[in-house]
């Protein structure tokens, strides 16, 4: 086969030993390598030569003597494809134009400069750059040490202790790479030197390779299959950190399994890449899902940057498909967001955060059915994870389930004591419950973590205000409206509702009649947020009523009746402004209105005091019957109700004066010495005399 001469191309015989052109020596062409013999002095004699340290497609690497500083130092000397020497100069192909010939330098010198930046104790440190010999070179610490994949070919696989000290020590060099806007391109075993220090140095840059193979097309010369992702195949293919992280993950694969990994493009079609535990169990999930994700054939399915990937090793796994569903909720795209959280549980089935954290979401929306099954599910996956059992205490709190409210948000504060919006909710269960002094300090608890969260801050007022410690109170409710009141969304507004009613009474009660135009001020303020507030327009009747302006009182005490979750002590006072002006029909059906309504919100309070009236007020009217059941359920509603027991006496008097057979001496005689026990226990002592004496002129002795 004829020989082709490098220098000027001329045609000669294969037995030809120099070009019969222009004599250029041609059994250089058949030798084995075409290396810098040991003792070449470089530099100006600065640098000399000791021996080959390696070579690969576009460079040679010597371990050299710098005699300036008396150090041993390697360098790299860039050569292209198909190059022949003149002594020691590089002779290049006539396939490669001058003109690509100086950009491939220039490229070579500017990763030199930009490589000098990327001081790092796990990086092979970069300190000269020069030109000679028709090429240029790279200086470089000489590492003391031997190859990864050398390791690997004597020991098979390595322990997963020591593989993930390595590569958290190389992610952490990429990071400095990466943050230079750098890649290296060519992250495999070969170049990873573990020194005589045990710790793991990153060599061998490949951005001369790059270059030079978008030159020659020869893409098989700048990346090594097994460890290089899809895009580094393709010409124009995109590069990107993910590109580096591909590379890693595939190399961690290597150390970890003893078995170079599949080249990515045979995974296209259908992915033949065999999980790495199944070929060492001993392998953990953790670590094998961390190499999974970074050995995504997509891009954007890959760690994104070195910090993702750093966490991931330090036990905290953020997948990609996570991350996106957690930066779609922080850019308040809350339905995507849910959907990502969904479509990554789809795909990573054992993804436990991924599961807590769509639990929360669907949570915070209010869609509890999905949430309770999306956090018994989490719980499945972690159940150390207080947060699932927060959201499953929450749902059961916003049913009034406090028992197990508490039981489930009691196991979520222990878990994650440090979640301020799980000590809230459990400080939230303990006062619904009546332990007062225990709900206050772990309302405090949640405060020390989040002194801004408003929900807790005002449960302490709501909390204080149960307890009739009125100053107090205000001084926790009213910062936490002001705190409410600079985002007025709907949940702002749904805690406003209930806030204003606890300052309101805090403040009527604190300086009772000295602050009243406070709490006027405070109950205008509260219809200007929020202008259907039943309490609001309630209080302002109850004022007015308390006041003697009856039929003002009326008209305002229908309004609030007028709208929703009305609170019993309007209809109670409505009812009793309507018996004021004589309308005691109206009053009567306003009491009855409040007995329907209990089915509808399961809340009893007044019901005593509507049956009292209603039967008092059928007792009026000669209906005594009726007048006897309502009396008779009131006192059976509140057996220390006094003036249901004195007036139900009464109708029994008048039903025994009338000859109804059904009611007896004893039943009225009874029924009035409940009345006189009661209030002489109730210091009603005046009440209880009258009843008295009203028997004794019948010759009765109570």
């Amino acid at each position: 086969m004829p020989i082709k001469c490098p220098k000027c191309s001329a045609q000669n015989l294969d037995t030809s030993i120099t070009c019969a052109a222009c004599s250029f020596p041609l059994t250089i062409l058949s030798s084995p390598g075409y290396q810098l013999p040991p003792g070449t002095k470089l530099q100006q004699s600065r640098y000399i030569v000791e021996k080959t340290l390696g070579e690969g497609g576009f460079g040679i690497t010597y371990k050299a003597i710098d005699t300036d500083i008396s150090a041993e130092v390697a360098i790299k000397e860039l050569c292209p494809d198909k190059f022949t020497r003149e002594g020691p100069n590089i002779i290049y192909a006539n396939s490669l134009p001058a003109q690509a010939r100086e950009e491939q330098i220039q490229k070579f010198k500017t990763e030199a400069e930009s490589l000098k930046r990327c001081a790092h104790p796990h990086i092979v440190r970069v300190y000269d750059w020069f030109e000679e010999n028709n090429t240029a070179y790279l200086v470089m610490d000489f590492v003391e040490g031997k190859p990864l994949s050398r390791m690997l070919k004597a020991e098979g696989q390595l322990p997963e202790n020591r593989v993930k000290n390595y590569f958290l020590q190389v992610a952490d060099a990429l990071k400095v790479v990466h943050s230079n806007n750098l890649l290296h391109r060519d992250i495999k075993p070969d170049n990873i030197i573990i020194n005589s220090e045990d710790k793991a140095i990153l060599i061998d840059f490949g951005a001369a390779r790059e270059f030079m193979a978008g030159i020659t097309k020869k893409m098989t010369a700048m990346l090594t299959p097994g460890y290089a992702p899809l895009e580094q195949y393709a010409h124009f293919g995109k590069r990107h950190p993910s590109t580096d992280f591909y590379a890693f993950c595939a190399s961690m694969y290597h150390a970890l399994s003893g078995v170079i990994p599949v080249a990515s493009p045979a995974r296209m079609t259908s992915d033949t890449l065999v999980p790495p535990r199944q070929i060492m169990p001993s392998i953990s999930r953790h670590i094998e899902q961390i190499v999974l994700t970074g050995m995504k054939l997509k891009a954007q399915e890959r760690f994104q940057s070195a910090d993702e990937l750093i966490d991931a090793l330090k036990g905290e796994f953020i997948s990609p498909s996570l991350r996106r569903g957690r930066e779609l909720v922080k850019a308040g795209k809350i339905v995507e967001a849910i959907s990502a959280y969904e479509e990554c549980l789809a795909r990573e089935a054992n993804n436990g955060l991924a599961a807590v954290e769509l639990a929360m979401l669907l949570m915070s929306e209010g869609s509890d059915r999905q949430a309770a099954s999306a956090a018994n599910k989490a719980i499945e996956l972690q159940p150390n994870d207080g947060r699932s059992y927060g959201v499953l205490g929450l749902i059961s709190a916003r049913q009034a389930n406090w028992e197990e409210a508490l039981s489930l948000l009691q196991r979520g504060a222990f878990l994650a004591p440090d979640e301020s919006w799980i000590q809230a909710n459990f400080a939230w269960a303990l006062a619904k419950l009546g332990y007062w002094e225990k709900a206050e300090k772990t309302c405090d608890r949640a405060l020390e973590l989040d002194s801004n969260s408003s929900f807790a801050l005002g449960l302490k007022g709501w909390i204080l205000v149960k307890q009739n410690r009125w100053v107090e109170s205000i001084r926790a409710t009213r910062p936490a409206i002001t705190k409410l009141k600079q985002f007025n969304n709907n949940y702002n507004l749904e805690l406003q509702r209930w806030l204003y009613p606890c300052l309101t009474v805090a403040i009527a009660q604190a300086l009772a009649g000295e602050t009243a135009p406070d709490a006027d001020r405070c109950i205008e303020e509260f219809l200007e947020q929020i202008p259907d507030s039943a309490f609001a327009w309630g209080y302002k009747g109850w004022k007015l009523a308390s006041r003697g302006r009856w039929e003002e009182a009326i008209a305002l005490l229908q309004t609030a009746t007028g709208q929703q979750e009305v609170p019993w002590w309007a209809f109670v006072n409505l009812g009793v402004a309507c018996e004021r002006v004589g309308r005691q029909d109206a009053a009567m059906d306003i009491y009855r209105q409040k007995l329907n309504r209990t089915s509808l919100d399961n809340s009893s309070f007044g019901d005593d005091f509507c049956l009292f009236r209603l039967g008092s007020l059928l007792g009026d009217r000669g209906e005594r019957s009726q007048a006897r059941s309502y009396l008779e359920a009131a006192v059976k509603l509140n057996p220390s109700y006094a003036e249901a027991y004195h007036n139900l006496g009464w109708v029994l008097f008048h039903l025994i004066e009338a000859g109804e057979g059904y009611a007896n001496f004893l039943e009225m005689r009874n029924a009035y010495l409940k009345a006189v026990e009661l209030y002489e226990l109730q210091q009603k002592a005046d009440l209880a005399k009258e009843i008295k004496r009203s028997f004794q002129l019948i010759g009765i002795e109570l």
